[in-house]
């Protein structure tokens, strides 16, 4: 089956979350424990076998240390 160009750019983010967990040197079993990920699916994630579920990948995000912030607009309170 052919991948998608959003999975090939989903597996290169994987790739640099993997690299900067091992970088700053987590203990991986208590950080994916304490973000309620298993040994088993990470594995696979970052094997390449899967691609990880919107909350699986912001667990990944909060252990590698990634943060995103999201735009919001104030609205006035006030009917058009």
């Amino acid at each position: 089956m052919e991948t998608t160009i959003y999975e090939d750019q989903a597996k290169a983010l994987v790739a640099e979350m993997k690299q900067l967990i091992e970088t700053k040197g987590i203990n991986n079993g208590n950080a994916l424990e304490e973000a309620g990920l298993s040994q088993e699916i990470v594995g696979r994630i970052f094997n390449g076998e899967q691609l990880p579920s919107l909350s699986e990948f912001l667990a990944l995000c909060q252990i590698s240390g990634i943060s995103f912030q999201l735009p919001t607009v104030e609205t006035p309170n006030t009917p058009m």
